[in-house]
């Protein structure tokens, strides 16, 4: 007898995503290496936002006040479901590179569900200088009860807690089939 999953299997389509995962942040604001032009964190809007325009490829960290603002910087996105999902989903964050020796701890907040993640040692600052191939990739799957997701506006938001910067590569989210999103 075969048994549903409770999360969407990882091979089927997101419902919705920021950038494609390939190790390439020019489709990203600020991509994919002018880090020194970064003034805000990203806010995307699914189905309004352009990752061009409101996503840039580097997240920095307190670490960064040389060139960033010193603080945590909390990167978000915002959807909304036409109805809460029956069954579990998944968030995937894809990231190109971390820094090379003072990585960030990030927490992960999805509506009132929160947790936090240490990112490994990166490769090196050639990544976050215009060649993101050759960083080291990390990436976080994050499977979502389905009480913790809800009908209209959902808020996911990244924090650099401490350390130094993450580069980009992309954001996906997953759900059970039928689920649908809504204008916010």
């Amino acid at each position: 007898m075969a048994v549903a999953a409770a999360t969407p299997s990882p091979a089927a389509p997101p419902l919705w995503s920021i950038g494609t995962k390939d190790t390439n942040t020019a489709e990203f604001a600020l991509g994919p290496g002018d880090y020194h032009a970064y003034r805000q964190p990203g806010v995307f809007i699914v189905g309004q936002s352009d990752p061009k325009r409101d996503w840039p490829y580097v997240q920095p960290g307190p670490a960064d006040a040389g060139w960033a603002p010193g603080t945590p910087q909390t990167f978000e996105v915002f959807f909304a479901l036409e109805a809460a999902p029956a069954e579990g989903c998944h968030l995937e964050l894809d990231f190109a590179d971390t820094h090379s020796s003072d990585p960030p701890k990030l927490r992960v907040q999805v509506n009132d569900f929160t947790t936090e993640y240490q990112a490994p040692k990166g490769a090196g600052d050639a990544s976050v200088s215009g060649e993101p191939a050759k960083g080291r990739p990390w990436a976080i799957r994050l499977d979502l009860p389905a009480d913790k997701l809800k009908t209209d506006e959902n808020r996911i938001a990244i924090t650099t807690l401490s350390g130094s910067w993450v580069l980009w590569d992309a954001a996906r989210f997953g759900a059970p089939a039928g689920t649908k999103l809504t204008a916010l």
